[in-house]
């Protein structure tokens, strides 16, 4: 049961709110359709800024009218989720907005947009869970060097979430948490459980399903490697982003050491790439059996026989090795993460979205297996496909600037 709706059993929307494969037919609003934000295989949303492709304000209202049509407790349920939280400050102003809200027409809604700060970061929060089963928050953590997420992240965590196939979304979803996480690390060493407790995010126990599924979940924070952009820990499909970090990756960055700089969103490869380590954590699990932290459970990255073949794949280098600029990575041979079977994992699958020309030169083997057992015979168009250049060549000033800065 929901800890946060106890009372979650009396309402009719139960089932709709838990497990929308459960609904009836005749339900008009089962949630979780992909119904507006649908699969991206084209070039569309790669060839664009921050400020192109997203889904505008008005198609976000059509959306939450949508799912609540004939179901006025659906919003309230819904935004409980959306603003899950244990940390004492969250939950004093969550107080504070629903007794600014309590004669506001929008509710719950107000709520929401009190919570982000912003309607846009609202609505489109409550729509892209509302259509992709996908919740967006503040971190838990409620310190000040924890960078939040405004509408700009949320626009391109949708971009993100629609180069992802429903199906494989939806294995995500299966995740469930591991209640038990002290007595499953006994064995390790002390350092190495205080290293997996430390990693482990609070935020990870939250908005836990009836049913045992855990929504695919995108958090700030800091994690226990800060100089990270983001991560993915084994056995979860929660996503930790530092934001400062995340964002060098947005159009307008110049970066000296590969001398270039930004023309189009290059945080959407950053999105793609942990939500393939996500597909990697649960892409064999049936969603029953008890799921074991790290490495004790089959994994995409662990199976034998895929192991040879990502070891056997030679990764494009693309595009002038974007990724050094804003991503500490400790090995890097003929292809990014080649040294990391995890690691080299994701970049398959994200190099598959993103710039299959290349992979299908360099790995065909892989791409094969990709394209068959992965990703269902779905096909894209990558980046090579772009009709406006994405990135330029940093002038002898933004250089010299650059150099004095330290950038």
């Amino acid at each position: 049961m929901l800890r946060f709706l106890p009372n979650l059993q009396r309402c009719g929307l139960v089932w709709l709110l838990l497990s929308a494969g459960i609904v009836r037919a005749a339900e008009p609003a089962q949630l979780f359709q992909n119904r507006f934000f649908t699969l991206s295989q084209n070039t569309d949303l790669l060839c664009a800024t921050s400020q192109q492709q997203f889904t505008p304000n008005a198609v976000l209202a059509d959306v939450i009218r949508f799912y609540e049509a004939e179901h006025p407790g659906l919003r309230k349920q819904a935004v409980a989720v959306l603003t899950d939280h244990k940390n004492q400050d969250h939950l004093d102003d969550l107080a504070d907005y629903r007794e600014d809200c309590a004669n506001n027409i929008a509710g719950e809604l107000c709520v929401l947009e009190k919570y982000w700060g912003d309607r846009e970061a609202a609505w489109r929060a409550l729509a892209l869970f509302y259509d992709t089963k996908t919740v967006v928050k503040h971190s838990d953590d409620y310190r000040y060097e924890v960078r939040r997420f405004n509408a700009d992240h949320l626009r391109i965590f949708e971009k993100a979430i629609r180069k992802i196939p429903a199906f494989l979304r939806q294995s995500i979803s299966k995740a469930k948490p591991v209640n038990n996480l002290a007595q499953e690390i006994a064995d390790k060493p002390t350092a190495m459980q205080e290293l997996i407790l430390e990693a482990f995010q609070e935020d990870y126990k939250t908005s836990i399903w009836q049913d045992h599924t855990h929504p695919l979940t995108l958090v700030p924070g800091i994690g226990f490697r800060s100089q990270t952009v983001a991560q993915v820990f084994s056995g979860q499909n929660l996503i930790v982003f530092t934001v400062k970090a995340f964002d060098k990756g947005k159009e307008g960055g110049t970066y000296r050491d590969i001398g270039v700089q930004y023309l189009v969103d290059f945080r959407l490869p950053i999105v793609v790439h942990e939500i393939a380590h996500t597909i990697d954590n649960f892409h064999f699990w049936n969603g029953e059996d008890d799921l074991y932290f790290f490495y004790k459970y089959h994994k995409i990255s662990n199976d034998a026989e895929i192991m040879k073949i990502i070891a056997d794949a030679k990764l494009p280098l693309w595009p002038s090795k974007w990724f050094e600029a804003f991503e500490y990575l400790g090995e890097v041979n003929e292809g990014r993460y080649d040294g990391t079977t995890q690691e080299k994992l994701a970049e398959l699958v994200a190099q598959y979205i993103l710039i299959p020309e290349r992979l299908l030169q360099s790995a065909p083997a892989a791409y094969k297996w990709l394209h068959d057992d992965i990703f269902r015979g779905i096909e894209y168009q990558g980046y090579d496909r772009c009709s406006v250049p994405l990135t330029r060549p940093l002038s002898w000033w933004q250089h010299a600037t650059g150099k004095m800065l330290g950038n």
